[in-house]
C-alpha cells in the first residue's frame, strides 16, 4: 500500500445534485429575456416548453413585436407634417369597391391584385420585362434576410431576360455568413438604422446607410455554385465625401488598386466600375465618408436587391429621404421598375386583433415609395402564415387574417399591386404543412432555403400570369 495514500476518495457531487443544478441552470437560462439583451439577435427561448405545457396555457412560437412601432404608433397619432412633402395619388385612382379580404370577381388566391389606376402597374411590368432591363428591389424583415425569398426570385428573372449578380449588397451585415449568394466581408464600417433616427433624410429604401471610419474595406465575392451570381460586368459604390477623400478599389483579387478622387461636397457622389468580375475590393481613404451600398450586376437583363431588417415593422419608411432617393437615381442610376415590400411579422401578436393604425402607417409608407422611386410598380406583400402551438398541436396564428386585412386596405389605397402571400402558400394552417414538408423553421415563421425557393416560384409564377394575359 502507499503510504500517502490515505484512503480517501477524491470528492464528487452526487447524480442528484448535478442533475438538480443542471436544472436550475436551464431553468434561469429559459427566463432570460434573450430578445431584449440581445437587440433581438437572439430569440427568447423556453427549454421546457415541450415537457411542462399545459393546454389551458397558450404558446406563441415567435412573440417578437417591432420595440419602435408603439412609439412610431403614438408619434404618427399627433404629427401634422412630413418632413418632405408626399406625392399621393389622385383619390379618382385609388378608390376600389371591393369587401375587406375580398378578391376581385375572377381571381385566384394568391394572385397579383393590382389596384393602381386601370390596372397600369401591370402593364408597366409587362413592358419592362418585354424591354429585356429589369430593376426591381425587395424590402422586409428577417422573413427575407440571406436572400433566401427574393434570390429564387431573381434567378428565375434571369433566366427569362438575362443578367447576373444580387445588385445590392450592405456594406456590413449580420448575416453575411448565412447569404448563399454573394460573400462579404467586411471592417470598419457602423450601420445606421432608419429606427434610430427615422427624420434622418439620407435613409433610403435599404433602411440603413454606412458610416466608414479611415481606411475602412469591404470585399464582395461572386458565389461560384449560384445561379448567376458567380460574376458580373457593372460595379457601383454609392456614397457621400462631405470633407473629400480617396475611395480605392481592385477588381478579381488583383495587387494592383484605382484611387478615385472623391469630392468634398454633401451631394451624393459615385463610382462605376465596367468589366467582368468575380470580385470586387473597396477600401475608404476617407474622414466621415458615408456610404450606402454597394451594386453588384450587368448592365442589361434583370436585378433584384435584397434589402431587410431584422426585428423591423415597415413604419419608419413613411419618411424615407426622397431628394436622397432621387439623387442615387441621377448620378448612379440607382431606380427602380419593381420595389416588393414585405413586413409584418413585427407587428403582429397573438394578443392584438386590430391593426387599423398599423394599416394607415402602411399606406402612408406605400406613398413615400411611390414619392421617392416614381417609375416604380409597388406591390405589398400579405404576411406568410404563421404557426401557434397550444399543447403539442400547432395551428395558423388566429390573428394573421387581421393583419392581410389592413395590409390589403393599404395597397388598395395607395393604388398598388397587393400579393397574398399567406393564401398562396395554401391559407389556413399552410404553415403546418410548410413544416411537415421541410420549408420553414422549427419557429414555424421563417422560410428556409428550400422553402425560399418554393415561394420564390409561386410568386414568380403569379407575376408571370399577370404579365402574360
Amino acid at each position: 500500500m502507499n503510504p500517502n495514500d490515505t484512503g480517501r476518495r477524491p470528492s464528487q457531487g452526487s447524480p442528484l445534485t448535478i442533475v438538480l443544478l443542471a436544472l436550475i441552470t436551464l431553468g434561469i437560462l429559459s427566463m432570460l429575456p434573450w430578445g431584449d439583451l440581445t437587440g433581438h439577435k437572439l430569440k427568447d427561448f423556453n427549454l421546457f416548453s415541450d415537457i411542462l405545457h399545459s393546454s389551458a396555457i397558450e404558446y406563441v412560437t415567435e412573440e417578437i413585436v417591432d420595440p419602435a412601432l408603439e412609439a412610431e404608433l403614438q408619434e404618427a397619432a399627433t404629427e401634422t407634417e412630413e418632413p418632405e412633402a408626399v406625392v399621393e395619388e389622385p383619390e379618382a385612382a385609388i378608390v376600389h369597391p371591393i369587401a375587406q379580404n375580398v378578391l376581385p370577381a375572377g381571381m385566384e388566391p394568391g394572385e397579383l391584385e393590382d389596384y393602381s389606376a386601370d390596372g397600369s402597374a401591370t402593364d408597366a411590368l409587362r413592358v419592362a420585362l418585354a424591354s429585356g432591363t429589369l430593376r426591381a428591389a425587395m424590402i422586409g424583415d428577417s422573413y427575407i434576410e440571406g436572400d433566401i425569398l427574393s434570390g429564387s426570385i431573381r434567378r428565375r428573372l434571369q433566366d427569362r431576360i438575362g443578367g447576373r449578380g444580387v445588385g445590392y449588397v450592405p456594406m456590413t451585415s449580420a448575416v453575411a455568413g448565412f447569404r448563399r449568394t454573394v460573400r462579404l466581408s467586411s471592417q470598419g464600417f457602423t450601420a445606421c438604422d432608419i429606427r434610430n433616427d427615422r427624420l434622418d433624410s439620407l435613409h433610403t429604401l435599404p433602411g440603413e446607410y454606412f458610416r466608414a471610419t479611415r481606411g475602412a474595406t469591404a470585399t464582395f465575392r461572386g458565389e461560384k455554385n449560384g445561379a448567376h451570381t458567380a460574376s458580373w460586368s457593372r460595379s457601383r459604390v454609392v456614397f457621400m465625401a462631405p470633407h473629400g477623400g480617396t475611395i480605392a478599389t481592385s477588381t478579381d483579387g488583383g495587387a494592383s488598386w484605382e484611387a478615385h478622387e472623391a469630392a468634398a461636397s454633401p451631394d451624393v457622389q459615385s463610382i462605376t466600375i465596367d468589366g467582368e468580375t468575380a470580385r470586387l475590393d473597396i477600401r475608404c481613404d476617407a474622414d466621415g465618408m458615408v456610404v450606402f451600398g454597394a451594386w453588384l450586376d450587368d448592365r442589361d437583363g434583370a436585378s433584384l436587391d435584397c434589402m431587410s431588417l431584422r426585428g423591423y415593422s415597415g413604419v419608419s419608411h413613411r419618411s424615407l429621404g426622397i431628394s436622397t432617393a432621387r439623387a442615387m437615381a441621377a448620378c448612379a442610376g440607382v431606380d427602380y421598375d419593381m420595389i416588393i415590400v414585405e413586413y409584418g411579422m413585427n407587428a403582429l401578436s397573438s394578443q392584438q386583433t386590430e391593426y387599423t393604425a398599423y394599416g394607415n402607417l402602411m399606406k402612408r409608407v406605400l406613398l413615400r415609395i411611390k414619392a421617392c422611386y416614381p417609375g416604380a410598380v409597388v406591390i405589398m406583400a400579405g404576411v406568410g402564415d404563421r404557426g401557434q402551438k397550444q399543447g403539442t398541436e400547432v395551428a395558423s396564428l388566429p390573428t394573421v387574417p387581421a393583419i392581410i386585412e389592413v395590409q390589403r386596405k393599404a395597397a388598395r389605397d395607395a393604388g398598388v399591386i397587393f400579393w397574398d402571400m399567406r393564401a398562396a402558400m395554401g391559407g389556413e394552417n399552410a404553415i403546418v404543412d410548410w413544416r411537415d414538408r421541410g420549408l420553414v423553421n422549427a419557429d414555424y415563421i421563417h422560410l428556409n432555403h428550400k422553402g425560399g425557393e418554393e415561394m420564390g416560384s409561386i410568386f414568380y409564377k403569379s407575376l408571370m400570369r399577370a404579365v402574360d394575359e
